[in-house]
């Protein structure tokens, strides 16, 4: 019986052309599915492989137009035209999936012995370097990949069949999920031919394409051409998983692969020990390859450390295995880990989710029933995305571990710039000088080009390593030996395009540059003329593409914010400093985020609906990892969303969220950004948290100082501050700290900025040298001898008040200046005596309104006597509140006093001792060095022992328990006015007090009126025994505050003797 499938071949006639060894080429179609099952059990049918194919008619020929070039290139072009990246279901209806071209007709009724050598032959399976992503462009590529093969192999006559095939990996349903596609070429070779070595070495010098990797098959057509996998790989990672994994099921074939996290030369040992051994099991098997064999890789781990250095990741090595199972068209079905195996950043397995074929604790039951495939171009470890990441080989494995180790034991991340971190910030920006560029969002790596030109990167959060596609562009000439730090972000053109933006060089073809200036490390990529963002081409035939960032000065920092790169995402600036040290110590790195826009990533906890939304608001409560990685909610807080925004968002959701904050500096969450599960995003830690919450970030305007920091670097100290002045003499800038030192301040007296003065030794303040002569000066001008008349009608106390205070202050004149003046509770009792003293300034507060305004018309009616340029104030408000000085003396008086007088109403400060305290201790600080406090009060410690008295001037009365001293009170009526209520004030108490805020008393002044009245020699009037008893009662007191020019200064900065004159 003939196979209709090989009519098509039979010659028609005697008188057609004789068949050319070219075209003498019998052209075969597969239908089989992309994505090939798994299949343990042995095959119930007699007939091999070949046999099946033609049965089923899965294999067919082409009839169309016989034998020849012609209908040889339309059946090509017919069948590459086509291919895409999609499962075979989805495709068009009798579509191929692969194709064989074969040197004899293969039917059914073929000699057996034919069919078994063609089942039998072995031959090479070719990885080609094509796009792996679902419904990625290919044909173009892999049709022009396909004339070159065809090239090197048609006239090849050792070859007696070859063909394209695919495989898909991870998907099988062909939904949003694509999975990942490889394609291969292959071949196979007449059992005489030469040995298969000499032949891989000249087919791999001889094929012009890109390809990964070439392998030999045994039974290459049936390996290749089949509905099932063919090998599929389960792997162990620890003893405890290979204990669980075999304690179901039995494998056919075990690899031992040992395991050494801190041995990279042990590690890449075994890799290659494990590498020859599994491509000798695909090359020497017996087999025609009509089951799933089923291999298991038992890792061994050996974690025995010597010395601190970064392990590798185990997902390393299940990326090398992934990588080779890719390559020989096999699939990894499953890896399982142990709970003491499995490390930070690897995903297990999601129920209804593909491409993921990593468990904990797994059967080989359980995983052969799973039927999934390990897709490691969209398995997530770590934030780099796995479709970029290219294979190594095992010596490209141990060379970049190695080159690595040298440089990610550094920290190159920048150190955010926060209030914690200002001071010592800005003493390296007056320093050093600083670059700035855009802070680009993305995931810090290293990246290396070897000896061969071949690129590498390396993740710096885990350590990961992985090769790259040469996507460097057009350069000035090849790359070799050299490292860079870079950024991986994403790019705008496309979901699955990447950006890598190289920031800085660490070597160059071999030499350490960490030593040189920043301007000449940069100088070595600006030579090589990298791509930037602006010159960047449109079309990329890879994923990836590499391109330097762009820096600027640091006077350039507004139009660097204003035009950031369109290509990809950025959010803030960093800073690099010119100098990698600078006096012994390493200069640092600095970012800046503005402050709102920080962002934190959580995981959701669970997620509640807000009460009285109709579930249109739900609210996300927010968890953190703790220090043993375990996740926590943080602080009980939580971020409220629309359905609308996050539909999808559900428990075990990774969100990316906004921190915001209000004027009383409450704070709330704003999520922008949700990933599920299998996007391999981490929750950030709760430490890093607490630190964007209550360590506030720098605004524009605080981080534009900073780049102005060296304006204000002291000459002098070589210390940074904006408090200063430059020195005329010097023609530098010097720190308020120098000028000091040196003599010169900013006065707090008078406010002139950086003058002649100096310190008081007291209070520690500046002032200037024209301020100290006034402190020390006398009123030359004042009318001494001029006492206030009373006014009409005045009772005995007011008599005697005005003029016991017109002599006090006569007194007081010579001893201290009295051009500043503060009455308190002044009531307007001798105003004029302070006029005609030619105090320029006056200043009074009393509570009563109608004295106010009475002391306001008579300063009015006086404005004649009033020296020029004088100010005369009278306030209404209470003298005892807490908030007068710092609410209504600040506001009209800025500077200090010289006098600060009480001579009324001193009691009503005595009701506490605090209250006592603060009134002594605000007059202290308000009155200059020298400055005098004055006052009077009713002393009843001097007529206590002759108990309660009543006369015809006043009267005393207190309780039964009452003692003369704070705390306690007594009542006072004058000639029958209505009792007054009187705190006692304790004059030893008054004077410690005082002297606690450095006041001491004038001995001079501290007089009874009545000593004051008998040492005036203009006053003759007698007094009565009444009257002499409220004399002596009624007590004047001052207080002199402590201070004096410090007159050697020793302390010297930088031990320099200059005086800065």
């Amino acid at each position: 019986m003939l196979n209709i499938n090989a009519k098509a071949f039979v010659p028609q006639s005697f008188v057609e052309r004789v068949v050319t060894p070219r075209s003498a080429i019998y052209r075969y179609h597969l239908i089989l599915p992309t994505h090939s099952v798994c299949d343990t059990s042995q095959a119930e049918a007699t007939f091999n492989n070949l046999h099946t194919l033609l049965a089923k008619r899965w294999l067919c020929s082409s009839i169309q137009g016989g034998l020849g070039e012609e209908p040889l290139h339309l059946f090509l072009s017919s069948f590459f035209d086509g291919m895409e990246n999609v499962l075979f279901s989805a495709r068009r209806l009798n579509s191929s999936s692969a194709i064989l071209l074969s040197r004899s007709i293969l039917s059914l009724t073929s000699a057996i012995a034919s069919i078994s050598a063609f089942n039998e032959a072995s031959g090479f399976l070719i990885h080609i370097d094509m796009p792996r992503e679902s419904r990625a462009d290919i044909a173009l590529r892999l049709r022009a990949a396909w004339d070159d093969f065809f090239e090197c192999v048609c006239e090849d006559f050792r070859v007696t069949s070859f063909g394209y095939a695919s495989a898909s990996y991870g998907s099988v349903s062909g939904g949003r999920y694509g999975g990942t596609y490889c394609h291969y070429f292959f071949l196979s070779l007449a059992p005489c031919s030469s040995s298969f070595e000499a032949l891989m070495m000249h087919y791999t010098r001889s094929f012009p394409f890109s390809f990964f990797r070439i392998v030999q098959v045994n039974a290459i057509v049936p390996f290749i051409c089949n509905p099932r996998i063919p090998v599929g790989i389960v792997v162990s990672v620890g003893e405890k998983a290979k204990e669980k994994l075999l304690s179901d099921g039995k494998c056919d074939k075990t690899f031992p692969l040992l395991f050494s996290p801190f041995n990279v030369s042990e590690t890449s040992g075994s890799l290659a020990e494990f590498e020859e051994l599994f491509l000798s099991f695909l090359k020497d098997s017996n087999t025609f390859w009509d089951r799933t064999f089923v291999v298991h890789i038992d890792i061994q781990i050996c974690k025995i450390s010597d010395q601190e250095i970064q392990p590798i990741p185990v997902w390393d090595i299940i990326q090398f295995i992934a990588h080779l199972s890719e390559d020989t068209a096999t699939s990894v079905l499953g890896v399982s880990f142990s709970d003491d195996t499995i490390e930070e950043g690897i995903l297990l397995n999601v129920p209804h989710k593909e491409g993921n074929a990593c468990y904990l604790n797994a059967t080989l039951k359980g995983i052969l029933d799973e039927g999934k495939s390990l897709d490691i171009c969209n398995t997530c470890y770590g934030q780099i995305p796995a479709y970029i990441k290219r294979p190594m080989t095992f010596i490209q494995f141990e060379s970049v571990h190695k080159e690595f180790g040298k440089w990610m034991t550094v920290n190159y991340d920048p150190i955010p710039l926060t209030r914690m971190v200002f001071a010592d910030a800005a003493n390296n920006f007056a320093k050093v000088r600083y670059y700035l560029r855009n802070r680009t969002v993305g995931e810090k790596i290293l990246l290396m080009i070897d000896s061969q030109g071949d690129i590498f990167a390396a993740e710096l959060r885990t350590g990961t390593v992985f090769a790259l596609p040469k996507c460097f562009g057009d350069i000035s000439g090849p790359i070799k030996n050299t490292v860079f730090t870079a950024m991986l972000t994403s790019s705008f053109r496309g979901y699955l395009s990447c950006i890598i933006v190289v920031e800085d060089i660490l070597s160059f073809e071999g030499n350490d540059l960490r030593e040189m200036s920043f301007p000449e490390r940069w100088q070595y990529v600006e030579k090589m003329l990298l791509d930037d963002q602006l010159s960047r081409p449109h079309a990329n035939r890879d994923q990836v593409v590499i391109l330097r960032t762009s820096y600027a000065r640091f006077d350039k920092t507004e139009q660097v914010l204003k035009h950031p790169p369109l290509e990809h995402p950025t959010l803030g600036l960093v800073f690099v400093p010119q100098l990698t040290q600078n006096e012994g110590k390493k200069t640092l790195l600095y970012s800046w985020v503005p402050p709102e826009s920080i962002t934190a990533r959580f995981l959701v906890g669970k997620i509640e609906e807000v009460p009285d939304t109709n579930g249109e608001i739900k609210r996300a409560w927010l968890q953190v990892r703790k220090k043993d990685k375990e996740c926590v909610f943080y602080n009980e807080e939580y971020a409220d969303y629309s359905l609308d925004a996050h539909r999808l968002l559900e428990s075990g959701f990774v969100v990316e969220c906004l921190l915001r904050r209000s004027d009383d500096g409450a704070h709330w969450w704003e999520i922008i950004k949700d990933y599920d599960a299998t996007q391999g995003k981490w929750a950030d830690s709760y430490d890093f948290v607490e630190k964007l919450v209550h360590i506030p970030g720098l605004t524009y305007e605080e981080m534009s100082w900073l780049l102005k920091a060296h304006s204000f670097k002291c000459g002098r100290c070589q210390t940074v501050s904006d408090v200063g002045k430059t020195n005329p003499r010097h023609q530098m800038y010097w720190c308020q700290k120098c000028w000091e030192e040196t003599g010169h301040g900013d006065c707090l007296y008078c406010g002139r900025l950086c003058c002649m003065g100096k310190i008081d030794v007291c209070s520690k303040r500046f002032y200037c040298d024209n301020c100290w002569g006034i402190f020390y000066s006398k009123n030359v001008n004042a009318e001494v001898g001029y006492v206030v008349p009373p006014p009409p009608n005045a009772s005995f106390p007011t008599q005697v008040l005005t003029r016991c205070i017109s002599l006090l202050i006569d007194v007081i004149n010579p001893r201290a200046p009295t051009n500043d003046v503060l009455e308190l509770c002044c009531g307007g009792a001798v105003t004029r005596k302070w006029i005609k003293n030619k105090s320029t300034c006056y200043i009074g507060f009393d509570l009563k309104s109608s004295v106010v305004e009475a002391m306001t018309e008579l300063i009015s009616s006086l404005q004649d006597e009033i020296p020029d340029m004088s100010k005369y104030d009278v306030i209404c408000a209470d003298a005892f509140s807490p908030d007068l000085w710092t609410h209504h003396i600040t506001k009209i008086h800025s500077r200090q006093f010289h006098t600060i007088t009480i001579f009324a109403g001193f009691h009503h400060a005595f009701d506490t001792e605090k209250k006592i305290r603060h009134l002594i201790g605000s007059i202290a600080n308000t009155l200059v060095p020298q400055g005098m406090f004055l006052g009077c009060f009713f002393d009843i410690s001097t007529i206590y022992e002759k108990g309660e008295i009543t006369n015809d001037l006043f009267t005393l009365e207190w309780s039964d328990d009452f003692r003369p001293r704070n705390g306690h009170h007594f009542f006072l009526s004058i000639q029958d006015e209505p009792k007054k209520k009187m705190n006692v004030i304790s004059i030893d108490f008054l004077v410690a007090v005082a002297q606690e805020y450095r006041l001491s008393v004038v001995p001079e002044a501290c007089l009874t009126f009545l000593e004051i009245l008998d040492n005036d020699p203009n006053f003759t009037k007698k007094f009565s025994k009444s009257e002499k008893d409220y004399l002596w009662a009624m007590r004047a007191f001052a207080f002199r505050k402590d201070g004096s020019p410090q007159v050697n200064v020793s302390h010297k900065a930088n031990n320099s003797n200059d005086e800065g004159r």
